[in-house]
Formats: C-alpha cells, structure tokens, sequence
C-alpha cells in the first residue's frame, strides 16, 4: 500500500498567537457557562419566571438560531475586508455582547418590585434574544478563525487545543463561584441576595470576559488566501448538502442532545439531595485538575487512533464509567460521604473524556472545510462553523427544555420562586437526580454513535486530501510569484 503520511508540516503559528487566542476563548466562555450553566436556575429560581415559560422560550429561540446561525455563517463568507473574513467580527462584537450579558442578568435585580410575570416574561425574552445574537456574531467567526489562521493541521490543533485547555481555566471560574455565593446568599453570610449575586456575575463576565475576549480580533491573523469571489448566499446554503462528514458530524451532536441534561441537574442535585451546593466544587477538584492534564494527551492519541475512533472509544468509556458509579452509590445517594468521592472518581474520568471530546470533533469540522475545499475549491468557514455553534446552541437549548419538562414528571415542582421537592408523591426524586447526574444521560448519547458508522473523512483518506490540497496551494504560490516576476521583468 502506498504510504500517504503527511510530511512534517510547517509551523505558521507562534507560542504567543496560540496562547492568546486560548486566552480569547476564556474570556468568552466566561458568560456563555454563566449563560448555559445556570440559564434554568436563574430564569426559575432567582428571576421567578415559570418553568413553562422557560421551556417555550428556549425552544422557539433554539428554532430561530436553525435560521440564525446559517445566516451569519453566510455573512461572515462573504465578507471582504483588509482584516480578513473573520477578524472584523472578533474586534466589534465584546462591547456589545458585554452590555447584553449584564442585562440578561441583571433583570431578576432591575425587576425586583415588579409582581407581573407577563413583564417578567417580555424581559426574558427580548434579553436572551440580544444575548444569543451577539454571542452568535462572536462564536461563529471564532471557531471560523481556527480554520482560517494557519494551513498547518498541527497548528490549528494546537490553536483549538489551547483555546479549550485555557477556556476551561478562566471560564470555570463561573461553575467554582456560583455554588459558594449561592451558599453564602443562602446563609446570610452575605447581604447580597441571589438576585444581586447573578447581577454581580453577569458584570465580571461582561468585563473581565469581553475584555479578554477582544484578544481574539488583535493578536490573530488569517493566514489560509479565501477564494476571490464572494460567495452567494444560496451557494451558502447549498453546500451544506454537499459536505457529508459535516453532516454526519451534525447529526451526531443533535443525536447526543440529551447528553446535556446532567448538567442542568446537578446544581439541583447538590442543593435538594445532600444540601449544599458548594459540595459541586470539592467533588470537581479531581476532575478539573485532571481534564487540565488531558489536553497533554492529545497529541498521544492522535498518534495512536485517527479522530474518528477518539469520539467513539471516549464516547464508550464516559458511559461505562458513570453507570458503574450510578450502581455504587445507588443505596447512598443522599450520603454526602459516599456521594461527594463517587462524583470526584466519575469526574475524573469523565474530565478526561471531555478535554479530549472539546479538542477532536472541533478538529474533525475544521477538516471538512479542507474537504469542501479539495472537492469544490472553495472554503467556507463561516458557514462550516456556524453549524458548529447553531448545534452547541442548539442541544444546549434542547437539553434545557427537556430538562425542564422532566422536572414534574420525577418530584420537582416550584413554589413561589424556588423548585422542591413533592414529598408523598410516589416518586423517589432524589434516586432520579442521582441517574440523571451520572448514568442516564451518558448511556442514552450512545445514540450518536451511529452516525460514525458512515463517517470515511479519516485516516489515509484524510492525509491524501491532506496532501493535495497542500500540492495546489504551492502550485498556485509559484504560479502567482512567476506572474509577479514576469510583470516587473515586462516593467
């Protein structure tokens, strides 16, 4: 067989690029967990809003972000300008996307005296709608750009690698924060209440985030030459029916959906189960240092297994990992002791997975666009990556509201401002919330698997696309320099 290894690529991207564009991802992450992590319990608990309300505006924004998300993908393709196709975007939207943080969060505090949830509700709506239209014009450029900054496969893993290794850094400062002022609110150590704590947090995302955020536009360039013609907006969306691997990549992810819901289940977990939130923080020690150290390990994968068996095995391992923890502490589930030490030993291993899980398929989309350019001759980042955040949107906005409609179904029911449980209700809620924070959403996203089973843009396949691709762009190069030097010959 002939050997299609990849030469030793060249390294267009130095150490600090690298770094500080990990650096910009931080910063953005910093609202969007704020966001996503705490979207439910801040809407329901602290603002007073009503979980079916919640549910039908997660769901109808998550429909307008299929047509959103696209479009601005399509945007971004054609645009022109000295900066290049994605910088522009990076170096306008921290301001805007700053205020809108702080007012999503800032309306249980700015509402306080008002009684009416119709008000209520009309806040809600407009708010998270600026918010998600901002984040939308940041997050599709981004990603678009670890495409775009460098022709050097290893250099744009190193630069994702960076961006997902240093985001979960500055931006898990969100998840250690939130549990310890809640803890503290709740016991009056504090004077804040919960309303003026998420004003408080929505204000550090707003400038600490959004300031580190702004790197992402001055300390990047695109390097990879875009075609000269601008795109048309029906080209746009008729190549999504041409890239196979980025549609089975898509289904995969909408698939896993309800991979998600364990996140909007532990903070109740925490709190109704064992009574503490801040609990979350010492079983997450282990993990957290942990999925730190699994991003050295990458580059070992990577050169054991192609990308494709990566997603699958990890996939495999997160599922069997949380259903032996399910089944050891499925007689202590509200035993702090036992529970706080199962959780570390399933975070540990599930941090692992999912350091590598935020590295590998966001390389995989960035080779589709090597994929669409092989086959059609044209890149399209914008439009490539904008199908990558409509789905993180996406599933996140899913697995909210299917979280949200599970709610009642297992105990949970509000009262007032807050979710209890429903004592005598024939219901044990609190061994649910135990599956649902460990066994059951990892087992049922086994589901998206199937999709990799059609998936072929691997291993020797890919390195000869690979190697085509870099043919014709020094071909094109020299063609280019003769033709220059050829005119100041000519005069």
């Amino acid at each position: 067989m002939q050997d299609l290894a990849v030469p030793k690529e060249r390294r267009y991207v130095g150490v600090k690029e690298t770094v500080l564009y990990g650096v910009a991802n931080g910063g953005q992450v910093i609202g969007y967990n704020l966001v996503r992590g705490q979207l439910t319990f801040y809407l329901v608990t602290v603002f007073g809003i009503p979980s079916a309300a919640v549910t039908l505006m997660v769901f109808v924004l998550g429909l307008w972000d299929a047509f959103n998300d696209p479009l601005m993908g399509s945007i971004v393709d054609r645009t022109r300008t000295r900066y290049g196709k994605l910088r522009p975007f990076l170096l306008f939207v921290p301001i805007p996307l700053g205020i809108a943080t702080v007012v999503f969060f800032g309306g249980a505090e700015f509402l306080s005296g008002v009684e009416s949830n119709a008000a209520k509700i009309v806040y809600m709506w407009i708010t998270y709608f600026i918010w998600e239209f901002f984040y939308t014009i940041g997050d599709i450029p981004f990603w678009g750009l670890s495409a775009a900054i460098s022709p050097s496969p290893g250099d744009r893993s190193r630069c994702i690698t960076s961006a997902r290794f240093l985001s979960s850094i500055i931006g898990g400062v969100v998840g250690i924060a939130i549990p310890i002022f809640i803890d503290l609110s709740t016991a009056g150590t504090i004077s804040w209440d919960l309303k003026q704590v998420f004003l408080f947090m929505g204000a550090l995302a707003a400038t600490v985030g959004m300031l580190l955020f702004f790197l992402g536009g001055v300390s990047t360039r695109e390097r990879v030459v875009q075609s000269a013609d601008e795109p048309k907006l029906l080209d746009c969306f008729r190549f999504l029916f041409k890239n196979k691997p980025l549609l089975l990549i898509v289904l995969s992810n909408i698939l896993g959906t309800v991979g998600g819901i364990a996140d909007v289940f532990t903070q109740y977990y925490y709190k109704l189960s064992l009574g503490i939130a801040s609990l979350s923080i010492l079983a997450g020690i282990p993990g957290t240092i942990m999925g730190f150290f699994a991003y050295l390990l990458i580059p070992w994968f990577e050169k054991r297994w192609t990308s494709k068996q990566i997603v699958i095995r990890i996939s495999i391992i997160k599922a069997v990992v949380t259903t032996c923890i399910f089944f050891l502490g499925f007689r202590n589930y509200t035993d702090a002791r036992v529970i706080v030490p199962l959780l570390s030993l399933q975070g540990f291993f599930t941090s692992a997975v999912a350091s590598i899980s935020m590295v590998v398929p966001t390389k995989m989309v960035g080779d589709t666009v090597d994929y669409m350019e092989w086959k059609t001759g044209e890149r399209n980042e914008g439009m490539t990556f904008s199908l990558l955040t409509f789905i993180s949107k996406l599933t996140g906005s899913l697995s909210t509201g299917i979280a949200t409609l599970i709610f009642p179904l297992i105990g949970l029911q509000e009262v007032g401002a807050d979710m209890v449980l429903v004592e005598g209700s024939g219901v044990n809620t609190r061994l649910w919330l135990w599956g649902l924070v460990t066994m059951i959403p990892q087992v049922l996203s086994l589901i998206s698997l199937i999709p990799y089973a059609f998936y072929d843009l691997d291993g020797d396949k890919l390195k000869k696309i690979q190697s085509e691709i870099r043919s014709h762009r020094e071909k094109l190069s020299q063609e280019i320099t003769e033709q220059h030097t050829q005119e100041e010959a000519n005069g």
